[in-house]
């Protein structure tokens, strides 16, 4: 009944027609049926591996099956731009997770973060430059560097060898140089999970660049399946082969999808099957099983 309704549908439309089986024994059982009834083999295309020997030619990665051009040196250099991108990604995507799993917030971070987000504080923390151009020096002749202020503000103390500094003399300055400890440390907490927040939000960022790239790549990688597949009017998988070839069969984008031993297959195999384009669903298999199959899940998933 099924190949049936497929030659109808193959001789009468130009429909493309994805067959769906559970079990490779199934499908290939199915395809034989196809080619008795008198459907050509060039207009079929197997997904997935464990065919039988008479129905190998039919595979998606038989010598008989390529119907795609050579790739352009056009195509090459687009594919070393995304592979270039794609390695660059993930070096990034890496160093980021590693700096947050190290949780390692600097004061030259907060500075940084400050600068933007809190200018009166950056300016409270911000070391004068010496008038002869010299390195200004501290305790015990170190060199003073741009951390120093801030680095005192937060054990609580006062401005240390600027506290006469002419900007920081000003009211707002002297209202910042003269904040409790307890709000000092509260501030710095409330700085450090905002550079958290903002490095969560690169990762994620990165992260969803690295799997556009990586798809984009793929889908470079799979046009010539993909023109395979579109010349085709009959696209023939198992449940696993059609998660497995996900977004080729989308991109080939069938017109029917049949599927045969519906009563062993979950509704979440059969959805995944469904494209944008789907316009007509047709489930084959022993009604009485299908229903009873279909009421026992629906009694297990009650809730009493």
């Amino acid at each position: 009944m099924g190949a049936l309704l497929a030659k109808a549908l193959h001789d009468f439309t130009d429909q493309t027609i994805l067959v769906v089986c559970y079990t490779n024994h199934a499908l290939d059982q199915f395809l034989d049926d196809l080619l008795k009834i008198g459907i050509p083999d060039d207009h079929m295309v197997r997904l997935g591996g464990r065919a039988k020997p008479q129905l190998a030619h039919l595979n998606l990665f038989s010598p008989g099956q390529k119907t795609s051009k050579p790739r352009t040196q056009a195509d090459w250099t687009m594919i070393d731009e995304l592979k270039t991108r794609l390695n660059f990604l993930c070096s990034r995507l890496d160093n980021s997770v590693a700096e947050f799993m190290a949780n390692r917030i600097r004061y030259e971070d907060i500075l940084t973060h400050i600068e933007f987000e809190d200018e009166s504080y950056f300016e409270a923390f911000r070391v004068p430059k010496s008038d002869d151009g010299m390195a200004t020096v501290g305790h015990k002749g170190r060199e003073i560097d741009p951390t120093y202020l801030i680095a005192l503000w937060e054990r609580g103390r006062d401005a240390g060898i600027f506290k006469h500094a002419a900007h920081l003399r000003t009211e707002e300055s002297s209202r910042i140089w003269t904040t409790p400890l307890a709000a000092r440390k509260n501030l710095m907490a409330k700085w450090t999970s905002d550079l958290q927040k903002q490095m969560v939000d690169d990762i994620g960022a990165v992260g969803r660049d690295y799997n556009n790239c990586q798809i984009d790549l793929t889908r470079k990688f799979g046009e010539s399946l993909v023109a395979t597949l579109t010349a085709k009017r009959i696209i023939a998988c198992t449940t696993t082969g059609a998660a497995k070839f996900t977004e080729d069969l989308r991109t080939a984008s069938p017109d029917i999808v049949l599927v045969e031993e519906a009563g062993e297959i979950l509704e979440s195999h059969i959805l995944t099957a469904l494209g944008e384009n789907t316009n007509q669903l047709i489930l084959i298999g022993d009604h009485k099983y299908v229903f009873n199959h279909y009421l026992l899940r629906l009694i297990l998933s009650y809730e009493f």
